[in-house]
């Protein structure tokens, strides 16, 4: 098990997380599980999102999918910082899917 730990800056607030939420499906199906969201209290547009993947590699193919990329835009995602942390060997380490 990995924990996924990404700070999303973005736009609108409230339109990243409508579609977070709605993505919230095709993300279980990669074998995500989402956690709690942190929103920064000195920039309500940046937030940090905990999920917890089964399988590193697996949910990682999330982040290469057309849905991905639409929900992307359709979220004003503008940057984004991927962190992960898995449970057996508490190594941390950054990972880079596409940019948005």
């Amino acid at each position: 098990m990995t924990h996924l730990l990404v700070r999303v800056e973005v736009a609108d607030y409230d339109a990243w997380l409508r579609t977070h939420l709605k993505h919230a499906q095709d993300r279980r199906a990669y074998g995500m599980t989402d956690g709690p969201i942190y929103r920064d209290i000195t920039n309500p547009n940046a937030v940090l999102v905990h999920t917890i993947a089964e399988d590193l590699d697996r949910a990682g193919q999330w982040f290469t999918t057309a849905a991905f990329d639409r929900a992307t835009r359709e979220s004003t995602t503008m940057h984004r910082d991927f962190y992960s942390r898995n449970d057996r060997s508490r190594a941390t380490r950054q990972i880079h899917p596409r940019p948005p």
